[in-house]
C-alpha cells in the first residue's frame, strides 16, 4: 500500500466504498490513510476530494470511516 499514490489511494477506498468491497480491503485502505493523514499534502488532498459534490450517500461515508478512529 506505501507505494500507491495520494490520489490513487484515496481513490481505491471511495471506490471501495461505493462498491462495498470486502470490509477487511476497506480496512487496509483505511489505516494506510490514516498513516498518511499526517502528511500535510496528502491531508490537503484527502480534504479537497472529500468536499467535493460526490453525492451525500458517499461523503457522509467515506467521511465517517475516516474520522472513526
Amino acid at each position: 500500500m506505501r507505494t500507491l499514490k495520494n490520489d490513487w489511494l484515496i481513490q481505491c477506498y471511495m471506490d471501495a466504498v461505493r462498491l462495498q468491497l470486502d470490509p477487511e480491503f476497506i480496512d487496509l485502505l483505511l489505516e494506510e490513510i490514516h498513516r498518511r493523514s499526517t502528511d500535510p499534502a496528502f491531508r490537503r488532498m484527502w480534504m479537497a476530494v472529500s468536499h467535493s459534490p460526490w453525492g451525500l450517500e458517499q461523503k457522509a461515508a467515506v467521511g465517517a470511516a475516516f474520522h472513526a478512529n
